[in-house]
């Protein structure tokens, strides 16, 4: 299983925006409740049928729109003509990300310039060529107001605190199978100004803040993999683990959960990089047993949930790292992505829907509609919000920073 390396790719990104950049998740909840009296099934599927998903802050294509229990409304359009997309990160990190006090939410944009043909060789287009522009914005949820914060960046983190991070790519252009390299950089505030956190241009892509820790995937030089680091400051960044990606940061901030090679599980300690507990995919057994876990995931209380190849994944740390549940998916042919445990026994989150088809103008390979999802682990049922066609993405805006 390669398909997080290929999100780390972004050197040859040409906005394959169908089942290429759906394969991972990432969203986190929010802490725990105090009691684990749930009980979930150790394999079982998830029904699902057309439904009401909830309340709470989401996207929906350009739009960003509250919901209520039975009803929506929309906030503001953003992206200021751009899409509401991340072509150069997928489901690695999130698109959106509010702050704690949600009187913000900084989220990422993209300008096509390049016409993909989804059947010719390198999509059409020859190496150097110019692909998007990436952007990342800020809108401003008590004045109303949508801000561009920089062209040329990608990969926003917002700390509880109201820091935020992204890339700031040392070109402002996306071109064919060119790394798109440059430096983090992080403003205290949004009316902060920003400063550079890394001298040397990487292919960073930060993900979340985990206490006073910024979590960053670097590419590797002539690879399509990456190693996480946490940094703690400019230019001091520690090694988690290499070829990593991560999958949830326990609600108190202290340990992240990522996935080391792709088979391997380790819990780790942000703050000096110490492996807690670890599990290996290799020793689960009988068909259900999950492969690979994809990008990120949701942690609350003892448990963790996570997307993976055999559904929807649910873990747990109490006495030891282990594989609790696994939840079959058959209505949606990527599973669940960027789950979120909304309380005990609740999980919502997005997925692909319907049969595979041609986007519109052929602007990219062939993709799904996509729509909301909420579940309850315990019914063993799912709800699905209305579908949107592809590049007009449903998403919960949440933020996986603790």
């Amino acid at each position: 299983m390669r398909a997080h390396r290929r999100a780390l790719a972004i050197g040859a990104v040409v906005l394959a925006l169908g089942a290429t950049l759906v394969t991972g998740v990432v969203t986190i909840a929010t802490g725990r409740s105090g009691r684990e009296s749930a009980v979930f099934a150790r394999t079982a599927k998830l029904t699902a049928a057309r439904g009401a998903v909830g309340k709470g802050l989401t996207l929906d294509g350009t739009t960003l729109v509250t919901r209520r229990a039975s009803s929506k409304q929309p906030l503001a359009t953003l992206g200021g003509g751009d899409e509401i997309i991340a072509p150069l990160t997928g489901s690695l990190t999130p698109v959106a990300a509010a702050s704690s006090d949600r009187s913000f939410v900084v989220y990422s944009s993209w300008r096509q310039l390049a016409r993909i043909q989804p059947d010719a060789i390198g999509q059409g287009l020859e190496t150097g060529r110019p692909v998007g522009v990436p952007s990342i914005r800020l809108f401003d949820l008590r004045r109303g107001k949508d801000t561009l914060l920089a062209n040329g960046a990608a990969s926003p983190a917002v700390s509880t605190g109201g820091a935020i991070a992204f890339l700031a790519g040392d070109s402002m252009t996306v071109r064919q199978n060119v790394d798109y390299v440059g430096r983090i950089v992080v403003a205290d505030s949004p009316t902060s100004k920003p400063r550079v956190w890394t001298s040397m241009p990487a292919r960073y892509l930060p993900y979340a803040w985990a206490g006073r820790f910024l979590l960053v995937h670097r590419g590797v030089q002539d690879s399509e993999g990456a190693d996480l680091y946490a940094y703690a400051g400019p230019d001091e960044g520690r090694l988690l683990a290499p070829d990593a990606y991560a999958i949830a940061v326990s609600p108190d901030g202290t340990k992240v959960l990522a996935a080391a090679g792709v088979r391997t599980l380790e819990v780790i300690r942000v703050a000096d990089a110490a492996i807690e507990d670890t599990l290996s995919l290799d020793t689960a057994s009988g068909p259900s047993a999950p492969q690979a876990l994809m990008y990120g995931g949701s942690w609350r209380g003892d448990r963790i949930v996570a997307n993976s190849d055999r559904g929807l994944v649910v873990l747990n740390t109490r006495g030891g790292l282990h594989v609790e549940s696994v939840f079959a998916t058959p209505g949606f042919p990527h599973g669940i992505a960027e789950p979120v445990f909304t309380d005990d026994t609740s999980v919502e989150g997005w997925a692909d829907v319907g049969a595979q088809h041609a986007t519109p103008e052929g602007s990219g390979e062939p993709a799904y509609d996509n729509a909301l999802v909420a579940c309850d682990l315990v019914t063993q049922s799912c709800v699905v919000d209305q579908a949107n066609p592809a590049r007009k993405w449903a998403r919960w805006v949440t933020n996986p920073s603790r």
